[in-house]
């Protein structure tokens, strides 16, 4: 074993990150958010190596096949000196890997007789984890019977090549949950690394100390957890991720994604985004919206690139009403919609047009002027035929998509502010439209005509009131003013009941695909009604500490799956990796016949499912692409 110098540690500054000890999660399955390209975890695990060498009983080279498979998610970045994240390993790994170590044995080695020593030196220490963490080394023979002085990097801890890779070692000897030495060593080689014999020391000392107290934490739930069937969302996982930097020059200013869409076989995904931001420069060309392939996550064609800017700021012919100085404008999607049958994606832009392309080559179909200032949203009927926008100019307007003709204009009285919402029946008959001054309306989409003001002018009511149209097109469901949700019949706008059990302001809305259940949320619970009895049958808490003295504001968007089985809330989480958590946006997946949460992922705002149930769709940092659980190990004979 080589002997280091101390002369080393001279003039050496401490930038060994100590990594905080990770909350301990639940019983509900946890998906922690990891940035990049792609998150390995989607990937297949093949153990058959492993099976083979240990097979052979090749105890080291089963060792390090265990360690290469773990640190997936131990280290998720490669990033060995970020907290080892033991919580993030998926209870089906553990248990295989636990299970083939176990056999192989004779119950000598493997997760299970380590969690049994652990359990023996916890119960002896239950106030000190660190002490307990030295004592569970003392046992399992990872420690030196006496210090070593003159090893500076692993005076107490074993290093990799020290370690028995014989039957003959310790109960719960192997494996091993240190650092392998190739890769300690290769730092300590390495030329102008003043912080490197510091950083050894964390790898071969602190880190242990760190990382078994929540390992084995998590061993006590993950070994015992039952897997879920393979379709099923109680164990998402992250399937791409999509950087929106990637399509800007400066990759270090932040992307804003505006608007998604899903095509109707659920094979495309359209994202308009913007990188701008007053403190940094994104570029000439930093607004974007671009087709992705939503299965590998690899972009397709760039449909539209130009500039971003606040409205302020612009220089051009005024996108936006003096009063909206704060808007982004410039070559800006606001919102992104697909033709039923997917051949065509429709944005309405900034500059008040609507542009249309091929989905096939990403060709440009189709230009429509008509609105003075920037177009908000738009929606595309069901037979492909119509299309709706609305428009800060106060208008709504009725297009035939075959043609780009102006079929009719719908003005808004000033009164009742910009329309931010727009809606269309599943028949196409029915335009529901949402303001800025909460005035919720139901219109003629072929006539043009006001059927009914569901609400008026709740203007000092935020957030904004929420609307939704059942799948079958028969009810719109609106929050009111009063906290209430009334239920309309689409066609005529006749009342038909008023829901009553939310006790603030009601953020979101939305109809299961059988329009025989709907959701509703608030900032910190959500209720899910029974449409033929109109009572909520389960409630759901939306925050995770409510207690907590910091409470950010949740977003409070709902999302059923296509089926019905699975319902998405905005949840305010606490994060795996602090000191003092704070809870912070994310996602609760729920089991909407017991109403039990399955899944939580971190770190995501915005979502929706897929046509065909088989991604949800999140932004976060990035944009990601989740998927329902399926089998991690590939086992080949």
């Amino acid at each position: 074993m080589n002997r280091f110098f101390c002369a080393l540690l001279l003039g050496t500054s401490l930038v060994v990150p100590y990594p905080n000890l990770l909350a301990l999660p639940t019983q509900m399955a946890v998906a922690q958010e990891v940035s990049g390209p792609v998150l390995a975890q989607a990937s297949r695990i093949d153990v058959s190596v492993l099976r083979q060498q240990l097979k052979a009983q090749d105890w080291r080279a089963a060792d390090a096949e265990t360690r290469r498979i773990l640190e997936t998610w131990v280290h998720p970045k490669g990033d060995i000196f970020s907290s080892p994240l033991a919580t993030n390993i998926p209870p089906e790994v553990l248990q295989t890997l636990d299970q083939l170590w176990t056999e192989a044995s004779g119950g000598r080695f493997g997760f299970s007789a380590q969690k049994q020593i652990w359990d023996q030196v916890r119960a002896k220490h239950p106030d000190n984890t660190n002490t307990a963490a030295k004592a569970f080394g003392d046992r399992v023979g990872w420690t030196r019977s006496t210090p070593d002085p003159d090893n500076f990097v692993a005076p107490e801890w074993l290093t990799e090549p020290e370690l028995n890779y014989s039957r003959q070692a310790p109960v719960g000897h192997l494996p091993w949950a240190g650092i392998s030495w190739e890769r300690i060593s290769g730092m300590l080689n390495a030329q102008s690394c003043g912080s490197c014999m510091i950083d050894a020391l964390y790898l071969q000392g602190d880190r242990f100390k760190r990382y078994l107290p929540v390992l084995f934490g998590w061993l006590s739930t993950a070994l015992e957890a039952p897997l879920p069937t393979e379709g099923s969302w109680n164990q998402a996982r992250l399937a791409r991720s999509i950087d929106l930097r990637s399509l800007y020059s400066n990759k270090n200013c932040p992307a804003y994604p505006v608007a998604q869409a899903i095509s109707p076989d659920s094979k495309l995904l359209a994202i308009s985004s913007y990188s701008y931001e007053d403190s940094c420069n994104g570029g000439a060309n930093n607004s974007t919206l671009a087709l992705w392939n939503a299965e590998r996550g690899t972009r397709l064609i760039t449909l539209l690139r130009g500039q971003a800017t606040k409205a302020s700021s612009y220089r051009g012919t005024a996108q936006e009403p003096p009063t909206e100085s704060n808007r982004i404008v410039g070559d800006v999607a606001n919102s992104v919609a697909f033709t039923p049958d997917g051949r065509l994606v429709a944005a309405g832009l900034s500059n008040g047009t609507i542009r249309l392309w091929d989905t096939d080559q990403g060709k440009a179909v189709r230009t429509i002027s008509g609105h003075r200032y920037a177009v908000r949203a738009i929606a595309i009927s069901s037979d492909g035929q119509r299309l709706a926008s609305i428009s800060s100019d106060r208008t709504i307007k009725l297009w035939n998509l075959q043609t780009g003709q102006l079929l009719r204009t719908i003005t808004l009285q000033p009164s009742d502010g910009i329309a931010t919402t727009l809606l269309i029946s599943a028949d196409g008959k029915r335009l529901a439209t949402a303001s800025d001054r909460n005035t919720l309306q139901l219109w003629d989409a072929t006539t043009g005509q006001l059927i009914r003001t569901l609400v008026g002018q709740a203007a000092n009511l935020p957030p904004r009131l929420p609307l939704a149209f059942s799948p079958n097109g028969q009810l719109l469901a609106a929050a009111d003013s009063d906290r209430s949700i009334k239920l309309w019949n689409a066609t005529t706008g006749v009342r038909l009941i008023t829901l009553r059990k939310h006790s603030n302001s009601i953020q979101h809305l939305a109809f299961s695909s059988d329009s025989q259940q709907l959701a509703s949320s608030e900032e910190k619970t959500a209720y899910l009604w029974n449409l033929r009895t109109y009572q909520p049958i389960h409630t759901l808490n939306l925050v995770q500490s409510a207690g907590h003295p910091v409470q950010p504001n949740n977003l409070g968007y709902l999302a059923f799956s296509p089926d019905g089985s699975v319902l998405a809330t905005s949840s305010l989480l606490l994060p795996l990796v602090e000191s003092e958590p704070i809870p912070r946006q994310g996602i609760l997946l729920w089991n909407t016949q017991t109403g039990q949460s399955i899944t939580a992922i971190y770190g995501v705002s915005r979502f929706q499912f897929s046509p065909n149930g088989q991604f949800l769709i999140a932004n976060g940092r990035a944009v990601q692409l989740w998927q329902p659980y399926r089998p991690l190990i590939s086992t080949k004979n």
